[in-house]
């Protein structure tokens, strides 16, 4: 099993065992919270960003974000990235917006909530291959452009007034447009293969995130 499976099994079952003991642990109405801004950041464990040509997944992503709790609402925006060099370039940048429903509240050490999001992304891949002394080139690539939706429920163990940390399991579904290129230098004197192809496709996938937030304020 692949290292990421394995994460994406692992979050699953720890976001699946939170939520379940956390809910129990409610008490009722607990008091609202009043405006507060905050800090947290993410790691993203989702399908939905990789190469539909090569089949290349992606590596887990990071979003840090500037949250805005009031009463029962959590708003957050911030961007999501990952730069990722190994023998081929991988890079994925975009910009989320998520809304969390407290539904129980706050006042719990286990506050469980509902989330829905938003996120603009766009991911790239590259990989060259040179040999024959320079006289044999081969490059492979792709570019993808999407709108990604996203919905799940998750829980937040808070560490105290102002620290917390969550995980969350929910679905993305999403409109994704795909460009592949190929091209290829057989040797000198030889005119290149250049090859263009484009495709719009919809998907829909599962994310696992975790998250750690500080709130200020009273």
């Amino acid at each position: 099993m692949k290292s990421p499976e394995l994460l994406q099994i692992i979050g699953v079952a720890g976001a699946i065992f939170l939520t379940s003991f956390g809910t129990s642990a409610q008490i009722e109405n607990p008091p609202p919270v009043k405006g507060r801004w905050g800090l947290s950041t993410g790691v993203f464990f989702d399908n939905y960003k990789y190469d539909p040509f090569w089949r290349r997944g992606m590596k887990p992503g990071i979003s840090p974000m500037i949250t805005y709790t009031r009463g029962k609402n959590q708003f957050e925006i911030g961007p999501q990235f990952q730069f990722v060099r190994q023998r081929y370039l991988n890079q994925y940048l975009g910009i989320n917006f998520n809304y969390k429903r407290y539904f129980n509240g706050f006042g719990n050490k286990f506050v469980p909530y509902l989330y829905s999001g938003i996120a603009f992304s766009t991911s790239s891949s590259e990989h060259v291959l040179i040999g024959g002394g320079g006289l044999y080139s081969d490059q492979r690539g792709y570019k993808q452009v999407g709108v990604n939706l996203s919905i799940g429920y998750g829980l937040e163990w808070q560490l105290g007034k102002h620290l917390y940390i969550g995980s969350a399991v929910g679905f993305n579904p999403g409109f994704y447009s795909v460009t592949r290129t190929y091209e290829n230098y057989s040797g000198a004197g030889m005119n290149p293969v250049i090859e263009k192809s484009t495709m719009n496709h919809i998907g829909l996938n599962f994310n696992v995130n975790a998250q750690i937030g500080y709130r200020f304020g009273k």
